[in-house]
């Protein structure tokens, strides 16, 4: 981390608009509630600028049109990514495992690693696998045989590379996912069912991040594929013979079912779950805990389950508040329409 910044250097890195003290010194980034004198924070969305009337920040980089009273700010277009590419200058990337292999990993001797490779602890890595240079691999990783690791990628602790699986440049994979675990196939026989064969790989493009726990299945036959610069969070599930296209975000704990497609730049939140075989256009996006079972046209937003456009969904779900007191009020008008029976004198219809 650099000892310090003044406020007018990150503003020349961020080409900010700087108002207060720039030779004001910042030696830490916060939140816009623990930030102290001698740190920066942010707000991006000016719903949020109210804050700023109790912040103790000695400086705050802000958006178009919010503004401070008093005290030092920097106006940028985007906020948000200003502040992270403070995270990146402050909190630079350190490689958790030197160059080199370590003494206790086992490494084939068909296997071929580029320069600057970082091979961790007790790692393995099979006859005929591939990594590229400036790749670091954490303890604990398994390569398994002809396996492709493009270069300047990051494998964290207990991954697992299956057979065939391909990397492409500056992949990301977090601790314990397994990418290229055999799809789940099965046919029934008389006596219970058959596996089988999951033959095909798993490919990663450039720039891809897979998190923690997710577990990518490889393909039947053919390609599990996820596009460059796609990022999917933890305990999330891909099955067989999927493609997801590139620039796709998706949240914990999504689970795709087997040869589904998904376009370009989708956004799913957590916990959302799309059925086998199903087209999903480029632009799309779910609300959390959606349940998908029928193709998405691109750029529209569904919500629920099953999930329905966003906007018949909210009405449903403003339907379904008023549910007891409909309830109540049918009750009440079913008394009022109810006739007695001439000869038994019993009320009815």
């Amino acid at each position: 981390m650099p000892a310090s910044m003044t406020t007018k250097e990150i503003a020349d890195l961020l080409a900010g608009t700087l108002s207060g003290d720039p030779d004001l010194v910042i030696r830490g980034l916060a939140g816009i509630e623990h930030a102290g004198p001698e740190d920066l924070t942010f707000v991006a969305n000016p719903k949020y600028a109210k804050h700023l009337q109790n912040c103790r920040a000695g400086a705050v980089l802000v958006g178009p049109g919010i503004r401070r009273d008093g005290g030092t700010q920097i106006e940028v277009e985007n906020p948000y990514l200003g502040f992270v590419r403070l995270l990146e200058t402050f909190y630079p990337d350190e490689r958790e495992v030197r160059c080199g292999i370590h003494p206790t990993a086992s490494v084939s001797p068909g296997a071929e690693l580029a320069d600057d490779v970082a091979v961790g602890a007790m790692c393995t890595i099979d006859d005929g696998a591939r990594i590229g240079a400036g790749t670091t691999i954490c303890p604990h990783v398994h390569v398994s045989r002809d396996v492709r690791v493009g270069a300047g990628c990051l494998i964290h602790s207990n991954v697992s590379l299956r057979r065939g699986v391909r990397l492409g440049d500056r992949v990301v994979i977090q601790n314990g996912a397994v990418i290229g675990s055999d799809g789940f196939g099965f046919a029934e026989e008389e006596k219970g069912f058959r596996k089988i064969p999951q033959v095909g790989i798993v490919i990663l493009e450039d720039d891809v991040e897979i998190g923690a726990n997710t577990t990518i299945d490889r393909a039947t036959m053919g390609v599990t594929l996820i596009k460059r610069g796609t990022k999917i969070d933890n305990l999330c599930q891909i099955a067989h013979n999927v493609v997801i296209g590139e620039n796709c975000v998706i949240a914990a704990q999504t689970g795709i079912a087997g040869s589904t497609t998904i376009g370009d730049g989708c956004r799913c939140g957590g916990q959302v779950g799309i059925v086998g075989h199903l087209k999903i256009g480029d632009g799309a996006m779910f609300g959390a805990q959606s349940g998908v079972s029928n193709d998405v046209a691109a750029g529209t937003i569904v919500s629920g389950s099953p999930a329905r456009p966003i906007g018949k969904w909210r009405r449903i779900e403003a339907a379904l508040s008023r549910l007891p007191e409909l309830v109540r009020r049918v009750r009440h008008l079913e008394r009022r329409i109810e006739v007695p029976d001439p000869e038994s004198g019993e009320r009815k219809e």
